[in-house]
């Protein structure tokens, strides 16, 4: 699923359930339900992580509901994310896919360690951290 900071509990102690919906060829597949608070610390994650593709993919899918949820502040949060989510779209278009993936986020560190991390992610997201290391706003969430 999402990169999630093991260090920080999660909103709702049963957020790790997992219903079994259907089985596949190559195994069961398990799909969460999440509450709206559940997913607003999964998005935040991402955006802290720099996951520009995952965020745009949950924010288009299975997060789309916030969109229209009965909480103003839920509301405001999502347009915010689908703002940062384009900005960095942009961002990634020029400097190349990963480019803003946090690479010492724990989640990437053992993706990398394992030899998960695709190697022109690496490249973009060093080459992007490079250019940019100098700049205090790259180093805090949305400042983009």
């Amino acid at each position: 699923m999402a990169p999630i900071d093991a260090s920080k509990p999660a909103p709702d102690p049963s957020f790790n359930r997992s219903i079994r919906l259907t089985a596949m060829e190559n195994g069961t597949r398990y799909f969460c339900r999440l509450t709206e608070d559940e997913k607003l610390y999964v998005l935040a994650e991402l955006e802290r992580s720099g996951s520009v593709r995952m965020m745009a993919n949950v924010l288009k899918g299975n997060f789309s509901d916030l969109a229209t949820s009965a909480s103003k502040d839920v509301r405001a949060k999502y347009a915010r994310w689908q703002e940062v989510t384009k900005k960095w779209q942009a961002i990634e278009a020029e400097w190349g896919e990963g480019a803003l993936l946090k690479l010492d986020d724990p989640v990437f560190v053992d993706l990398r360690a394992k030899g998960l991390l695709n190697s022109d992610i690496i490249r973009n997201a060093e080459a992007y951290a490079a250019a940019h290391s100098g700049l205090p706003e790259f180093n805090t969430p949305s400042a983009l």
